[in-house]
């Protein structure tokens, strides 16, 4: 049961309570479960439940939807202290923005939340940002599960407090920095594939604060990355000492097993592999459009390995 079913577009369908419409925009005001399917053209999900409304939890789930706008984030968390966005299992969600930065409201991703984002379900999300970041928080971000593709001008995954991924599968392809956190990042599981970090101030990886790692696969290629503060695991960073085209083929091989295969779409130099299966002892390589490096032996910790 749901609080409210909304079906979008030009003037959207909605049966239950807490939801307000003005035009293509859809306003969530107050607690509760609301599922969202349908395609709209320069629509928007709002949620605002009011600054005094700090135990309302809101959930918005997607259930086959495509929301497109050209100026303002696909859907955005005004005030909602515990909000989740939730593909719906079994479904193909689309949400795009044409949002440039706003230096007056900051208010510059296809997601945008001012407060605690979380990211859950077992459905399939793609989120396309063609002038800015693709989800940004002025807290934190939390990944439980999900699929998500990513793909944006600017940043992927942005946060101005600390990003979680707990599980899920990750795609992001970006412009600028692949995941950036003004706090602590946290990698605890999942899948994560990221190209991004492209300019030389730029990282596919990038934690201002802590960097914890402590299970899940995470694959990189940028111009370069943090590195984990600690580590549950050794790891891989891999200085190809040269500027690599995009769209070429990067396997990485652990112990004879080709792990990943990736085409970074923007130019790289530098990889980095966190992953359960890496072990002192260890033996990695990469084959970077069918050259394969020299064979390095792991390390407990960290292993920078140099393929100049």
């Amino acid at each position: 049961e749901y609080t409210a079913e909304i079906v979008l577009g030009s003037t959207p369908k909605v049966t239950g309570s807490n939801v307000t419409v003005n035009g293509s925009t859809v306003i969530v005001t107050g607690a509760g479960d609301f599922i969202f399917s349908g395609r709209v053209s320069e629509g928007q999900i709002i949620v605002r439940t009011g600054a005094a409304a700090t135990e309302d939890k809101v959930t918005i789930v997607l259930n086959g939807v495509d929301i497109s706008n050209s100026s303002e984030p696909a859907i955005y968390i005004d005030e909602a202290k515990r909000c989740t966005v939730k593909p719906k299992e079994g479904s193909v969600n689309y949400v795009s923005s044409g949002v440039a930065k706003n230096t007056s409201t900051k208010i510059n991703a296809a997601i945008y939340s001012n407060d605690t984002l979380r990211l859950k379900g077992n459905g399939e999300l793609h989120i396309t940002a063609t002038a800015s970041h693709a989800i940004n928080s002025d807290d934190d971000v939390i990944i439980e599960s999900g699929t998500y593709h990513i793909d944006s001008r600017k940043t992927g995954i942005m946060a101005n407090d600390d990003i979680t991924i707990n599980d899920g599968t990750i795609y992001v392809k970006s412009g600028t920095n692949g995941i950036k956190s003004e706090g602590t990042l946290n990698v605890n599981g999942g899948y994560t594939v990221i190209s991004g970090g492209t300019k030389e101030e730029k990282s596919s990886i990038y934690a201002s604060s802590t960097f914890n790692y402590t299970n899940g696969y995470l694959y990189a290629a940028g111009n370069k990355v943090s590195t984990p503060t600690y580590s549950d695991h050794p790891y891989i960073v891999a200085d190809l000492g040269e500027v690599v085209g995009g769209g070429s083929t990067v396997e990485m091989v652990l112990d004879g097993t080709q792990v990943v295969s990736m085409e970074p779409h923007n130019e790289f130099r530098c990889l980095m592999m966190l992953s359960p299966d890496v072990h002192e002892g260890s033996n990695f390589y990469t084959v970077i459009n069918g050259n394969s490096s020299s064979e390095f032996n792991v390390s407990g910790g960290q292993n920078l390995f140099s393929l100049k």
